[in-house]
């Protein structure tokens, strides 16, 4: 049912010939700073963006960058390709108007995706990029449903919020087609690799697949959903005390004891991103075509 009703959408949209060559382009690892730099020009948002990002207080460099070449080279190609990613999921966000509060939304796939960067880095893990990524685009079965269904996600929402209770629990409950399940098949829609397949598709409960080969990165951005949904609570749709699956601790090596450190950790982070989560989604991030 999941994949027929995905398929037969035509409202999903799909990255545009722009954001496909600048993937493309920040992708091989054979580009010029010069190649990449060409091809995000193409876009003035994506330009705009990036000069904010190395200039923002994230990255607390201290001098002005004004020189979109001097930018790629400071923020990494794997960053550009993630934000021109997370520049046409902001415009998937606002292809049309419905019930839900779309700026919210996007900071809640912001947050999720700059806590999962940095629990990387806490736990070690080497694919960082990769894992903003798979933290931007966890909840893109929201925007499915949004799109798809928008009257029946926002009074999930709303039940989740009257009952305190995690919007994938009362899916589960009452045996609805999940956010979860209809994000996977999205992203195999949009033909993503398949550890961000797995992430879109287990990230609330990591243990309905524990022998995952992407288990790891299921796991951080299961633990940077549930900061998330702490430190930002009225952003993804879901209320009431976040679900922390016990198979991260064994998987990420973590301590229980451990989560208070970096919670306090998270809200600093949270604190100097501020200008990416909040600010980053005016008008002039949407796909120039």
């Amino acid at each position: 049912m999941v994949k027929e009703l995905i398929s037969s959408i035509t409202e999903i949209p799909t990255p545009d010939i722009v954001v496909q060559q600048i993937i493309s382009t920040a992708s091989n690892p054979n580009t010029s700073a010069k190649e990449l730099e060409k091809a995000i020009s193409m876009d003035v948002g994506l330009s705009t963006k990036i000069l904010k990002l190395v200039n923002s207080a994230y990255y607390g460099l201290p001098r002005k960058i004004t020189k979109l070449s001097e930018a790629v080279v400071i923020v990494g190609f794997k960053t550009v390709r993630n934000l021109a990613l997370s520049v046409f999921t902001y415009s998937a966000l606002h292809s049309k108007t419905t019930f839900i509060d779309h700026d919210k939304l996007w900071s809640h796939f912001m947050a999720t995706a700059i806590f999962s960067e940095q629990i990387a880095k806490d736990i070690g893990f080497m694919n960082r990029e990769e894992v903003f990524l798979a933290g931007m685009i966890h909840d893109v079965g929201k925007l499915a449903l949004d799109l798809i269904l928008p009257a029946y996600i926002f009074e999930l929402a709303n039940v989740s919020k009257k009952l305190s209770k995690p919007m994938f629990m009362i899916e589960y409950e009452n045996s609805f087609e999940n956010h979860m399940e209809i994000g996977e098949e999205l992203l195999k829609h949009w033909k993503f690799p398949e550890e961000y397949v797995s992430v879109a598709g287990l990230h609330e409960k990591p243990s309905l697949n524990p022998n995952s080969p992407y288990v790891e990165m299921v796991c951080i951005v299961h633990l940077a959903n549930v900061f998330s949904n702490i430190l930002l609570p009225d952003t993804s749709l879901s209320y009431g005390e976040p679900y922390l699956d016990p198979l991260v601790f064994s998987v990420l090596g973590i301590k229980p004891s451990r989560l208070e450190t970096m919670y306090k950790e998270m809200k600093q982070v949270l604190s100097k991103s501020k200008d990416i989560i909040f600010g980053g989604v005016e008008d002039e991030t949407r796909i120039q075509t």
